[in-house]
Order: C-alpha cells, then structure tokens, then sequence
C-alpha cells in the first residue's frame, strides 16, 4: 500500500473528519464542481531520514476547503487531530510542521494548509 493510500484512508476514516467530508479527499486537486467541504492532499517533498535506506522523511500537504472560513478552519483542526502522532505498519512517526490560510477566487472558497511530515519505511 502506498504512502498516498494511508493517507486518503486515514482522512476518510477519521471520526472527526469523515463525519464532516465523508469520502471528499482527493489527491492533488478538486473535482471541476466540488461539494464542501472537502480535502485534497500531495507529497511536497521526499528525502531519507538522517541518511537512512530504510527510513523516509516526507512532507504532505492537506489542503481543507470550505465556502466558509470557519469551516475550514474546523477541518484543520480535525487533520491535525487524525495525524499528531499517527503510526501504523509503514507510518513511524507523524507530525504536524505548519499551518497557514488562503482564499482561493477560482474555487470561491477558503482553505486552511496543514503541512504534516511523515516518517515512513516505505513511498
């Protein structure tokens, strides 16, 4: 399973999460006529972990879109909570690195950019 995989299943299971996206988190972009709330995700870099072969330092960035900037807000809140020292078989270590606001005129629609570095044994 792919690092991507793990990602999108522990945004759309995630109780605090997926009681507000359901299934809405895509990767790298939105759908062309987007339901919000909504979440898409993309690795933004990729490295090894202190010179490591097996270990994997990655960064992800979880972009959470809403037509109202609370509501974003609201699911930056609950990413921060499915990821703060989430673990599983290939993820080691997770943690949350920065946060920052955007407003995007094309999408007519807020979002919240929750940057979360990944420790992993795998891509």
């Amino acid at each position: 399973m792919t690092i991507g995989t793990l990602i999108q299943d522990r945004l759309t299971e995630y109780a605090g999460l997926s009681a507000l996206i359901s299934a809405r988190a895509y990767p790298l972009q939105l759908p062309q006529k987007p339901t919000y709330e909504a979440i898409t995700y993309q690795r933004i870099s990729n490295g090894t972990q202190n010179g490591s072969t097996v270990l994997r330092e990655s960064r992800w960035q979880i972009s959470c879109w809403a037509e109202k900037y609370s509501e974003a807000h609201e699911l930056a809140i609950q990413v921060k909570g499915a990821f703060e020292d989430f673990t599983d078989d290939s993820i080691k270590m997770a943690y949350v690195v920065n946060e920052l606001d955007d407003y995007d005129d094309e999408a007519k629609a807020y979002r919240t950019i929750v940057d979360v570095m990944l420790v992993t044994t795998g891509d």
